[in-house]
């Protein structure tokens, strides 16, 4: 309902929606539409998401390919403000600005919002340099011609809009292309999905390495490492930092205070995680966020090295 109720004058929409062997009526619901624009492909098996999406683009034709989470809503004008850049031939691909429903969501949601945030200050600054880095699946688009078959077990998202890099070309980021989203309030779901999606967002990495090139794709290579490779990394890091500082608090106030803001920090977050009424107390849920975030994404980096991959999963409501 909210892609048909966009204006994307003078452009035509038609909506594919994909069921993957799904039991929660989705697809009653979709066949409901009496809508010329809106078709159903529907699978009986639970194949996956990538597996639906490689179905589903088989019979998706048209010049450029607008991808959305199912519980994803778009405000005004979005698809409009995504569809803009095209006009610009030497744009690959063009990524929206996912919001979060802080009001529905809770802390989980405000903690969301402030990351999202600051991913979308990050996208301004690449997209005035060698571009955005990747998109983000809330809503994101691609010219239909760089999309090939998507290789099981990535992050989707990561891997179909690094094409436009890949083949040369800029992946723009529209601020006005705003999808809102609504966090689930379950902590333990959300800290497996970050887990899900850290470790399918290294495997597309490891795909995608040869844009890591900086004499071959100047400024990108550049974000890309900082922005997804090293970013990555971070827990790694920050393991080898805390027994650092501790080693070096006696000599400088400045590691000492390093040592101290770090306890602070773990101990706030191991209060939280203890006792979930401490959230409620500010710079808690901050803190718990930040430190879950860290702790997830090592698993995730953890379940590449071992070799186990995520190809289906139960939805985080």
């Amino acid at each position: 309902a909210d892609a048909l109720a966009q204006d994307v004058t003078p452009h035509r929409l038609s909506v594919c929606v994909a069921a993957d062997g799904c039991t929660d009526g989705t697809a009653a619901a979709v066949r409901a539409v009496k809508d010329p624009r809106v078709r159903l492909v529907e699978f009986a098996d639970h194949g996956g998401k990538i597996a639906a999406l490689n179905r589903a683009l088989l019979g998706i034709g048209g010049d450029v390919v607008a991808f959305s989470d199912a519980n994803s809503h778009f405000v005004p004008g979005a698809l409009a403000a995504l569809l803009a850049p095209f006009g610009d031939p030497k744009v690959g691909g063009v990524c929206g600005a996912p919001r979060v429903a802080v009001a529905r969501s809770g802390w989980l949601g405000l903690a969301e919002q402030l990351y999202w945030a600051y991913d979308n200050a990050l996208k301004r600054g690449e997209d005035a340099l060698g571009g955005a880095v990747s998109a983000q699946g809330s809503l994101y688009a691609m010219r239909r011609g760089l999309i090939g078959p998507i290789p099981l077990s990535v992050a989707d998202d990561f891997y179909i809009s690094t094409a436009a890099p890949a083949a040369g070309l800029r992946l723009a980021f529209a601020p006005g292309a705003v999808a809102v989203e609504e966090v689930s309030g379950a902590t333990k779901r959300e800290f497996g999905r970050r887990v899900r999606s850290t470790e399918r967002g290294w495997r597309g990495l490891l795909m995608r390495g040869a844009l890591l090139n900086p004499f071959r794709h100047g400024a990108y290579a550049i974000q890309l490492l900082f922005h997804k490779f090293l970013r990555r990394l971070v827990p790694l890091m920050l393991t080898a930092l805390l027994p650092l500082s501790a080693l070096l608090a006696g000599q400088h106030w400045i590691y000492a205070t390093a040592f101290a803001g770090q306890v602070a920090l773990y101990a706030a977050a191991l209060g939280a995680a203890l006792l979930p009424a401490l959230r409620r107390l500010p710079g808690v849920p901050v803190a718990f966020f930040l430190v879950g975030a860290q702790v997830a994404m090592a698993m995730g980096l953890g379940r590449v090295a071992l070799g186990l991959h995520s190809r289906s999963w139960k939805p985080v409501r």
